[in-house]
């Protein structure tokens, strides 16, 4: 009993003292849910195509933008503040932030692997088959390494399984649009967020 007030205790000390980064990611959480929702209904997804494109890019940033900010707002630390930890995290979250505009400029910044018609396949798909989710979580992993973020770290794994979950959605709509050429996308890009992985 003691224990477990203590362990309690400890959680809710660590919630409060990182209030600011756990409302940031508890805002990309609740996107990422509307997301599953808005995708698992045609109506709600032709409603959304329907939006004004400011509207369907704030939507997008509700992604990403808290994921990116939530490392700088951690007071809970997991080492002290040291140059190999900023340098080290800072470029893989520059590798990270350059596969996201990468893959923007292959194919929009309202995500859509269809571009001009034809499914994007080269550059950075030829890598992983969802760059920008990929690019997201390593940049989401520099930048927590640089700021020695407790909080955002423990939340990789979860956005990782949630990414994960999203890219199995849409590539079921992706094989129903593509049929064969998508399957053998598939087969030559292996890994959906993560190359050769997962």
């Amino acid at each position: 009993m003691i224990i477990q007030q203590s362990i309690r205790r400890i959680n809710m000390n660590l919630i409060a003292q990182n209030f600011t980064s756990v409302l940031l990611l508890s805002i990309n959480l609740l996107t990422t849910l509307s997301y599953f929702i808005v995708y698992s209904n045609n109506g709600y997804k032709k409603a959304f195509a329907k939006l004004p494109m400011l509207l369907q890019k704030i939507y997008v940033a509700f992604f990403v933008l808290p994921l990116f900010l939530a490392p700088f707002f951690g007071v809970s630390k997991f080492a002290p503040a040291s140059l190999p930890f900023i340098i080290g995290g800072s470029s893989i979250a520059l590798i990270g932030f350059l596969l996201i505009i990468l893959s923007f400029l292959k194919i929009g910044v309202v995500p859509s692997i269809k571009h001009d018609g034809k499914l994007s396949t080269t550059g950075v798909y030829k890598i992983v088959r969802h760059p920008i989710y990929f690019g997201t979580i390593v940049t989401q992993l520099g930048l927590s390494l640089a700021n020695q973020s407790v909080i955002t770290l423990l939340y990789l794994p979860i956005s990782t399984f949630l990414y994960y979950v999203m890219a199995t959605i849409e590539e079921r709509d992706l094989v129903d649009s593509f049929g064969d050429e998508y399957k053998s996308f598939q087969k030559n890009t292996k890994g959906k967020v993560i190359p050769l992985i997962l």
